[in-house]
């Protein structure tokens, strides 16, 4: 079985997870659902929900649960964390979101935090990773800033010099700014930290990317 490089935050967020957490909503399924097999692992009696909207990551990660077998344990699925969950209220006891919800904007991030609200049970725990506004990579010559819908664009590193220069976009983050998107929505804060991770720009973690990146991270509460 192939491993992958561990990751700081990743490990932080799985610290979190207790033995009463029985069922978890993994948001944008880490590689190769490493964090979602670690999630199992942990807690034999948990049922996982993973989610992403990208079809061939899904795919991949379906043959490593399957290696696993895991499969009856965490459950893959196509899905939008911008639009209506398909959750009831107060059913989740745990909710994981690494390294996504810098991808919606303003009033995509207000929605979908209301969302993931509703669906936590009282007093359960939502783990949260999003790139930090002091990103290198949005210091670089072409960037952009859109004050209506929050969103960073900024040119992707590894197609500068080229012809055809690709552009990413990110609601990047303050401290201040994640805490405020989440106590409007009814949250409350347990801790909030800024600090360096290394981040891969493969989904295997194969590949660095140029240099270590600048990201928040929050364990908020219902």
């Amino acid at each position: 079985m192939k491993s992958f490089k561990s990751s700081i935050s990743e490990e932080h967020g799985i610290k979190l997870i207790k033995s009463k957490d029985k069922n978890i909503l993994s948001i944008g399924i880490s590689t190769a659902g490493l964090a979602e097999i670690k999630m199992a692992k942990k807690n034999p009696n948990s049922h996982i929900i993973a989610t992403t909207i990208n079809d061939k990551g899904l795919e991949f990660t379906k043959k490593r649960i399957i290696q696993e077998g895991l499969e009856d344990r965490i459950e893959l699925k196509i899905e939008d964390i911008s639009k209506e969950l398909p959750y009831t209220d107060n059913y989740f006891d745990f909710i994981y979101a690494r390294l996504v919800l810098h991808y919606l904007d303003n009033k995509q991030l207000e929605k979908s935090l209301s969302e993931i609200h509703r669906v936590m049970k009282e007093n359960s725990k939502f783990f949260i990773v999003v790139r930090s506004l002091k990103e290198w990579e949005a210091k670089l010559e072409g960037t952009t800033f859109d004050k209506e819908t929050g969103m960073t664009k900024y040119p992707d590193i590894e197609t500068i010099g080229t012809n055809n220069v690709r552009y990413l976009y990110r609601r990047l983050h303050s401290k201040e700014s994640i805490k405020q998107f989440l106590l409007k929505s009814g949250f409350k804060i347990d801790y909030i930290k800024e600090y360096e991770e290394q981040l891969y720009i493969d989904y295997e973690r194969t590949k660095k990317i140029l240099k270590p990146n600048k990201i928040i991270e929050v364990c908020a509460s219902k």
